[in-house]
């Protein structure tokens, strides 16, 4: 631990600006992670092809990623960041060639991996330097962008070129347009997010250095009442006593302005510390501000403010959505009624069918649920009908068809409009890009169609369109209906199991034996997660073998009450607590009496898992009807 101090440590001098100590900080910790990661791909390389020559080049360049360090050590910080920003390129395009000259048996694969490597060197210049250092960061870039066009160059010249070497898929050129495409992408973003992050901090950075100043003023006050309260002391004592009276007052006020000076230097320095947070916090605090109070001119520039603040946000958020939806494969698939579904996107956009009379055709009576993710269900089909009604026709009354119909395993949903339309041949490759708008004329974003494709994928399905310019345009959604959604398991260990079961809209929650308080703990924070998530309202519980209702140990007790009140507090409805006659303790009775007064009436008891399972289908069919 304390040779890593010292590694990720070295060349940092505590007079230079702080900023400047982070990068260098940042520089030897990616330098010893590349050399960590180096030497353990030395080790697999060993392991699985032996001691060949590119394994013996890549077990050199461990040592060789140690160089930036080295560098800070000396002093040359910028030139070990340089170092860092174009090494991993260089050394990647060199353990390439050299992979080829010993493998005894070359695969299509090993013209590709390192390509991924290559995509990996656009960040690096981003997050050692800062936007300002141009003459580092720009030739860096350029320089890794250059390895990765001559990447098949620099192989022909070696002999080792994938035709060279007996390859002969035709397409094989166009990889380095996708590869150059992605690399631009992912440094182009960086680049973005790194400059608002500085715009940030300079900001933060602008706003502590005036409360320092106006701290130093405070503190310059501080010592001129101080003089004064001297000098008022010192004439006191050839006062009367109404002076000495009067003397007393001022001593009483100056006492308080003391300990509002004391007051004024706390809060100061809070707040200096607590603006170093995220710059999210200034949305919040825009609307705070009376527009109203501003002068014109300020009014205007508080306007711009607000919009280019809300714009950030926005886009944030968007790339927060997609992540989320990347991330978001494995959420709980529910029983959707495709009809109510979209009842409830159109109430969202009736202000827009009412404006533009829209004529709705609805026919989903062939396939009328299904079972999948809702919100991404509800998502697909807000941005589908919206586009339609964005982007209809002034020469025709505007009419959406929406429709359903079961293909083998696959739900297909389709959404038909007579609208503007798209002319495909000239934007199919670029339809379901982010940001990309085809029809200038109304307001959007540009991520509808995107997110369509993104949260249709991550579903396991595929985006079919047909649009005809002037004509209309006609998109199906093929989603695979859910497979056992009866038995959607959330956990599953030795002593319990937590499962979704979508037919019932129930959640079943089993213990297998008798929990351990850190055990109880640990599953029902699982429960109540899920219950925050999922908002079920019926739940079963069954007590399989052993109960710790009868335990009388303060910190399970505090534990299960901690939770319980967790669980009422969700969308629980009805509650089946299942358990047999024979694992009952002796004071049940008493249990179970406490347990219907705490739930309020909402839970029953049943000594088997069918009739629990018949009392929540009975009472979920009374409320439907």
């Amino acid at each position: 631990m304390e040779l890593f101090k010292k590694l990720v440590n070295a060349g940092i001098d505590t007079t230079e600006q702080l900023n400047i100590q982070r990068y260098v900080n940042i520089t030897n910790r990616i330098s010893l992670l590349i050399a960590l990661f180096s030497f353990s791909m030395s080790l697999a390389g060993i392991a699985f092809f032996g001691f060949i020559l590119s394994v013996k080049v890549a077990s050199f360049f461990v040592l060789f990623f140690l160089a930036p360090i080295t560098a800070n050590f000396l002093g040359y910080t910028n030139l070990s960041r340089f170092m860092l920003s174009t090494m991993v390129g260089l050394v990647s395009i060199s353990i390439s060639v050299i992979d080829k000259f010993d493998y005894k048996l070359l695969e299509e694969l090993q013209f590709f991996e390192f390509r991924i490597t290559l995509l990996s060197t656009g960040l690096l210049p981003f997050i050692v330097f800062r936007l300002e250092e141009r003459k580092y960061w720009i030739p860096a870039i350029l320089f890794n962008i250059t390895l990765l066009i001559v990447y098949d160059p620099i192989h022909i010249l070696f002999h080792v070129g994938y035709y060279q070497l007996g390859f002969t898929a035709p397409n094989y050129y166009f990889i380095n347009f996708i590869s150059i495409a992605c690399f631009t992408i992912l440094a182009g973003c960086t680049y973005f997010l790194k400059n608002s992050f500085e715009k940030s901090e300079n900001k933060n950075q602008l706003f502590i250095d005036r409360l320092s100043i106006q701290q130093q003023e405070i503190l310059k006050a501080n010592t001129l009442i101080e003089n004064q309260k001297q000098a008022l002391a010192n004439e006191n004592a050839s006062l009367n006593i109404e002076l000495i009276e009067k003397n007393n007052q001022l001593i009483q006020t100056n006492e308080e302005l003391i300990k509002h000076n004391n007051d004024l230097q706390q809060f100061s320095y809070t707040v200096s510390h607590n603006l170093r947070g995220p710059v999210a916090s200034l949305i919040g605090l825009l609307p705070l501000v009376e527009k109203d109070s501003l002068v014109e001119q300020n009014q205007i520039l508080f306007g711009h403010l607000q919009k280019a603040v809300t714009t950030l946000d926005t886009t944030i958020r968007d790339l927060g959505n997609i992540i989320d939806i990347r991330n978001s494969v494995s959420k709980v698939k529910q029983r959707i009624t495709l009809e109510e579904e979209i009842d409830q996107v159109l109430n969202l956009l009736q202000k827009g069918i009412e404006e533009n009379q829209v004529k709705i055709d609805i026919d989903v009576m062939s396939s009328p649920e299904i079972y999948s993710v809702r919100p991404m269900i509800n998502s697909i089909l807000y941005n589908l009908i919206s586009n339609s009604i964005k982007y209809k026709s002034e020469d025709r009354s505007a009419v959406v068809k929406i429709s359903s119909q079961k293909m083998d395993s696959m739900i297909i949903i389709e959404v038909e409009d007579n609208g503007i339309g798209i002319d495909l041949d000239r934007f199919r490759e670029k339809l379901f890009g982010l940001y990309k708008r085809f029809h200038t004329h109304v307001e959007g974003k540009g991520i509808g169609l995107f997110l369509v494709k993104l949260q249709t994928e991550s579903l396991g399905g595929r985006v079919v369109i047909e649009s005809t310019p002037g004509i209309g345009s006609k998109i199906s959604i093929y989603i695979p209906d859910a497979t056992n959604p009866e038995h959607q398991v959330i956990m599953d260990n030795e002593y319990g199991k937590l499962y979704y079961d979508a037919i019932i809209d129930s959640t079943f929650v089993i213990w297998k034996r008798a929990l351990h308080v850190n055990e109880f703990k640990e599953f029902f924070q699982r429960c109540v997660e899920f219950s925050h998530s999922q908002k079920c309202a019926n739940w079963i519980v069954e007590i399989k073998k052993g109960t710790k209702a009868d335990e009388a140990d303060e910190e399970y007790t505090k534990a299960r009450m901690l939770f319980a009140n967790e669980m009422k507090r969700t969308n629980l409805k009805r509650l089946a607590y299942v358990i047999s006659k024979e694992n009952e303790p002796d004071d049940f009775e008493v249990y179970k009496t406490k347990l219907f007064s705490f739930y309020q009436g909402r839970i029953k008891f049943f000594d088997n898992l069918e009739a629990a399972h018949i009392y929540i289908l009975s009472e979920s069919h009374k409320v439907q009807n």
